[in-house]
């Protein structure tokens, strides 16, 4: 019996293998993919109240699997995501490592560049990321590969951190004016964009704080008592969602606003169906809202975009 191959790549050398653009374009292909039934896909293991994270992920056509396995500690502990994510595949006796929290970054970042690139005005030149932890550079990285962003804002409770978080990427995007904030409910006003990437358990601003037109990604929280907005002000945008059933079991904002009778899970759009119909413009009156509490489908489209490029030795 032949030994089994194993490719481990470190954070340094997945960064180095796959741009943002690349993942922003297999997270797309890979929502549409979910919407059309190209994945089998269970709701994640969330045990020790979400202290642990296991997600797995099955693409049917390729019969190959992604697990991720993570700890989520959001209570000091730098990185606060820790752990693993393998790739299989059942026709080779290949397997694919990759660290989770980089992979976990760039593949969150990368959705909210889908939600951005199809909800948000085709000129919108200015993005505020609320939350400065290990997600936010990726948020920025992602909207600036789909939007000709000319200014970015991070709020956080700290400008120090704020500050931090902006050393980390700014020389990569030499063009853009940087601002640290430490009140996001005035760093988000008039801002084009809006991301945010936080572990709240109240929300961040409010619906009047945004501006008409507005599009918003909420991808910080993902467990029922988290809530960047209110599920009352969400239920009032046009919004949008990475998995309805994820959603509506997981996310503080969506369950809030089903049990308060302002939204039906069946009225629930995912950002797939959106992007597969074709049908969906920005409305410059309302502000556009994706919730997203992060779905294995990402991770595999990261894997896929790394096996690729490492596969033919260029990034695909």
């Amino acid at each position: 019996m032949g030994a089994s191959r194993t490719d481990w790549f470190d954070a340094e050398q997945l960064r180095a293998a796959v741009n943002m653009r690349t993942v922003v374009d297999h997270v797309r292909e890979a929502l549409v993919g979910l919407h059309g039934g190209d994945f089998e896909i269970p709701l994640r293991f969330a045990p020790g109240a979400g202290n642990f994270l296991v997600m797995p992920v099955r693409h049917i056509a390729s019969e190959t699997l992604v697990v991720k396995s993570l700890s989520a500690n959001f209570t000091g502990r730098k990185p606060a995501l820790s752990g693993t994510i393998t790739w299989e595949e059942w026709h080779t006796e290949r397997h694919v490592g990759t660290d989770a929290a980089e992979a976990t970054a760039m593949r969150t970042g990368a959705v909210s560049g889908v939600a951005a690139d199809l909800l948000a005005a085709p000129d919108a030149d200015s993005l505020t990321v609320v939350g400065a932890g290990g997600q936010a550079p990726d948020q920025i990285r992602a909207v600036l590969a789909v939007r000709d962003i000319s200014s970015v804002t991070v709020a956080a409770l700290r400008r120090e951190s704020a500050q931090a978080c902006i050393a980390r990427v700014a020389d990569e995007f030499p063009h853009v004016r940087f601002t640290a904030s430490d009140d996001p409910r005035a760093a988000v006003a008039g801002a084009d964009i809006i991301c945010c990437a936080t572990p709240a358990k109240e929300p961040l601003f409010t619906l009047d704080d945004l501006k008409p037109g507005a599009q918003v990604n909420l991808i910080g929280s993902y467990r029922p008592e988290m809530r960047e907005m209110s599920g009352a002000d969400v239920a009032r945008t046009a919004l949008f969602v990475d998995d309805v059933e994820a959603v509506t079991a997981e996310a503080g904002e969506i369950i809030e606003a089903v049990e308060a009778g302002e939204l039906e899970p069946g009225d629930l759009r995912t950002l797939g169906s959106a992007l597969a119909a074709g049908d969906v413009a920005h409305d410059p009156d309302r502000v556009t809202v994706f919730k997203s509490v992060g779905v294995a489908v990402q991770d595999w489209a990261l894997m896929r975009a790394l096996v690729d490029a490492t596969t033919t030795g260029t990034d695909s």
